[in-house]
C-alpha cells in the first residue's frame, strides 16, 4: 500500500501529527509536507488544524474509510500470495472465545476436518475485539464470540446469531463464600478474574464506550483487585489456589467442574449475551461458507 496512506492512517488514528511522526520515525517537517501533498493529491482538505492536534473532515473521514478497506484488501491479498506459494489455495482461518472452542466450535471443526482432510487450519484465540481487528484486517475469514455492543460502523462486517448465554461466577469448590454463606453480599469483597479481558489496543473499533463502561461499573473494576489472564487454563490454575471470583459463560460449568470449579450461586441471574459468527459484509468462499454452516449446525443444538 501507499507509504502516504499508511502515513495517513496513523495521523488520522493519532490525532497529532507530531505524534504520528515520531511513531513513524519521521520528522514533522517531513510528514506534514506529505500530508499537504496528499490535500493536493484529491484537491480537499482533509484535516482540520487545532492547537492540540487534527480532526479529520468529512473528505478525511472517507478516505480514511475506503483506505482501511484497500490495507485489508492488500493484506489479505499477501496472506492469499503466500498460501498459493505454498499450494495451500484453500485454508480455514478462523478466531474463537476459549469457552466457545470448548462448548461447539472443536466439534464442528472435527467433523469438517474429517470430511475435508486436505485443507489446512489457522485458529485462533482470544478476546472479540483483538479478533475483530484480524477479521478487518484480513488475517482470519470469521470468529465465534460475543455479540460486539457498540461496534464501529466502520466495521463492515455481519453477524450471524448462534445461542444465548447467561454469566456466571465461579470459584472453587471450597472458596468462603459456600462455606459461609453470604454470597450475594460478598462478591465484590474478594479478587476479580478476566479472562482475556479488553485491551485499550483496540478500543478505537467501539464507537459507543457506553455499554463496557457500564460493564466495569457493575464489576466494580476501579475498586476491586483485578487479575487479568489471557489464558483459560492459566485462569483454571489461578481459581483454583486463590479466592478470586471469575465471571464466565454458564454453559461452561460442566467442563470447569473437572478442576473442582463451580458456579457461585446467585439469587439474581447472569447478564445475557448472545453469541455467534462475525465475518466480512461480502459473499464467502466455498470452504469458509461451508464450515460457517457447519458452526450455525453445531452451535443451534
Amino acid at each position: 500500500m501507499d507509504k502516504s496512506y499508511r502515513q495517513f492512517l496513523v495521523v488520522a488514528e493519532l490525532s497529532n501529527i507530531s505524534l504520528a511522526a515520531s511513531h513513524l520515525g519521521l520528522s514533522q517537517p517531513t510528514l506534514t509536507n506529505n500530508m499537504k501533498k496528499l490535500e493536493a493529491s484529491f484537491d480537499v482538505p482533509l484535516f482540520i488544524r487545532k492547537s492540540k492536534g487534527v480532526e479529520l473532515t468529512e473528505y478525511g473521514l472517507l478516505l480514511q474509510e475506503q483506505v482501511l478497506e484497500l490495507q485489508r484488501r492488500h493484506d489479505a491479498l499477501l496472506d492469499k500470495m503466500a498460501d498459493l506459494k505454498e499450494r495451500k489455495t484453500e485454508k480455514i482461518r478462523m478466531g474463537t472465545g476459549d469457552a466457545w472452542w470448548e462448548v461447539f466450535v472443536k466439534d464442528a471443526l472435527r467433523q469438517y476436518s474429517a470430511n475435508h482432510p486436505s485443507i489446512s487450519i489457522q485458529l485462533e484465540f482470544g478476546n472479540h475485539l483483538k479478533l475483530m481487528d484480524m477479521l478487518i484486517h484480513g488475517h482470519i475469514d470469521l470468529f465465534i464470540g460475543h455479540e460486539i455492543i457498540g461496534l464501529s460502523r466502520k466495521c463492515n462486517v455481519t453477524f450471524t446469531p448462534l445461542l444465548q448465554d447467561q454469566e456466571a461466577l465461579f470459584v472453587h469448590q471450597s472458596h468462603p463464600l459456600l462455606v459461609n454463606n453470604k454470597v450475594a453480599a460478598d462478591t465484590e469483597l474478594y479478587p476479580l478474574l478476566q479472562v482475556t479481558p479488553d485491551s485499550d489496543t483496540y478500543q478505537h473499533l467501539i464507537d459507543n464506550p457506553v455499554p463496557k463502561q457500564l460493564e466495569r461499573e457493575r464489576k466494580k473494576i476501579s475498586e476491586r483487585i483485578v487479575y487479568e489472564i489471557n489464558s483459560l487454563s492459566a485462569s483454571v490454575d489461578i481459581l483454583k489456589t486463590t479466592n478470586a471470583i471469575m465471571p464466565y459463560p454458564q454453559s461452561m460449568t460442566e467442563y470447569f467442574a473437572k478442576s473442582d470449579i463451580v458456579a457461585l450461586p446467585l439469587a439474581k441471574k447472569g447478564q445475557t449475551g448472545t453469541v455467534g459468527i462475525y465475518h466480512l459484509n461480502e459473499v464467502l468462499a466455498d470452504h469458509v461458507f461451508d464450515i460457517k454452516e457447519l458452526l450455525i449446525s453445531c452451535g443451534s443444538r
